[in-house]
């Protein structure tokens, strides 16, 4: 504070006292001339103390998270995502109200500190709650689906460096997680390749009008890798856009992916490529499986994925999808995405099935809310040798909540 400041707030102060003085007898007067005294040396006071100090001590701190180490920035993030499902299985119509698989109800706390210029560690804890999951939900359980229970997502520790590449430590994806889903259409809440998310639990019905013990996640897979694991994960720098991948898991199991992220002057590129041998963690042998997808400047997008599983038999499980999509900004409040899509599966099951699902999608996002509101139609259609199973068609809307 200068000296020019500093007269003003004594003039201003010595202003206050002309009335009172004049009416004050001795003890009022000593009085009044201590709290000017006390006045100035809070003046001295600020003006010794930086700027931003002065600041802090003059206006009203906004509430924050902070961490319990302060060489540590933690981060909490999360999201809430419900819908309404409503499923006609050729007999009966229900209706349930869900939480949405494809991106289910989380919560998350990140932990940073940077130990050095480039390199960074880190830890994530990630939890969901999906009460009601559209995975689990069907005809005969409809209400109560995990409700109350918390899973884990994540729970590991990471190194990060930008020379050196970053490894994983704990339970989190491995190398082949999500290969088998790059997509840049905008409408993955509403539909992709795993196209079971949506309506995993429903029993197909026989063609008699009974239910069948067959629901829709045992057929519509994606061979999506290894999933999320205790492992240890590594990933390369990025050169290019190409990133290596490869963890060992438990069990015995590893894997081991290459990834591609591009922008050129017409479209947007993203791609992967997995290979992964599940040990004891599955009935297969090994699985390779991939995606692409391909979002041009003009909106338009077409997304592509298939794997298949070396399952030691005559006959190998397998799996493609194609989606063909558009996106643009139509209003003020965010992006919004079409897409159709459509999902085929063979040999899958013991009883070799065969699967072939149809889909339209929809996403408003409102970006002011931090929220994307969502369309999707489906119909799932069960081929068996020696069965006949009714078509399975559902309709789920909802919305997604960002925190």
């Amino acid at each position: 504070m200068n000296t020019q400041n500093r007269l003003l707030t004594a003039m201003l102060a010595s202003s206050m006292l002309v009335t009172p003085l004049a009416q004050a007898d001795g003890h009022e007067l000593q009085a009044l001339k201590n709290q000017v005294q006390l006045l100035m040396q809070r003046i001295e006071q600020l003006e010794q103390q930086p700027p931003q100090v002065v600041a802090q001590q003059t206006s009203v701190a906004a509430p924050v998270v902070t961490s319990g180490n302060n060489k540590v920035r933690l981060n909490v993030s999360g999201q809430i995502n419900r819908g309404v499902l409503v499923a006609d299985d050729g007999t009966n119509t229900d209706s349930f109200h869900v939480d949405n698989d494809a991106s289910s109800s989380r919560l998350r706390l990140i932990g940073e500190a940077d130990l050095s210029p480039t390199l960074t560690v880190g830890t994530a804890i990630e939890v969901e709650l999906a009460s009601n999951s559209t995975a689990a939900v069907n005809q005969i359980d409809k209400s109560g689906v995990g409700s109350g229970t918390f899973s884990e997502r994540r729970v590991e520790f990471y190194f990060t460096d930008a020379n050196w590449g970053k490894l994983w430590v704990g339970q989190g994806w491995t190398a082949s997680e999500d290969t088998s889903e790059y997509d840049l259409s905008g409408t993955a809440l509403a539909g992709y390749s795993s196209t079971a998310d949506m309506a995993g639990g429903l029993l197909f019905r026989n063609s008699d009008g009974s239910l069948s013990a067959t629901n829709v996640g045992s057929v519509f897979l994606n061979f999506d890798g290894l999933g999320r694991r205790d492992r240890v994960r590594y990933d390369t720098p990025n050169l290019n856009g190409v990133t290596l991948s490869v963890s060992a898991v438990e069990g015995d199991a590893w894997d081991a992916a290459i990834t591609y992220a591009a922008k050129y002057s017409y479209a947007q590129v993203v791609a992967a490529l997995a290979y992964s041998d599940p040990q004891d963690l599955a009935s297969h042998d090994s699985r390779v499986n991939g995606s692409v997808s391909v979002l041009f400047n003009s909106g338009f997008n077409v997304t592509l994925a298939a794997g298949e599983d070396d399952a030691g038999t005559s006959a190998d499980p397998n799996f493609y999808y194609a989606k063909l999509g558009y996106q643009a900004n139509l209003n003020r409040m965010g992006l919004t995405a079409f897409s159709i899509d459509y999902h085929h599966t063979d040999e899958i099951g013991v009883s070799m099935d065969e699967g072939k699902s149809y889909g339209l999608q929809l996403v408003q996002n409102f970006d002011d809310w931090s929220t994307e509101g969502y369309v999707g139609l489906r119909t799932y259609e069960l081929e068996r040798s020696g069965g006949s199973f009714q078509d399975l068609d559902v309709l789920l809307m909802g919305g997604r909540v960002k925190f």
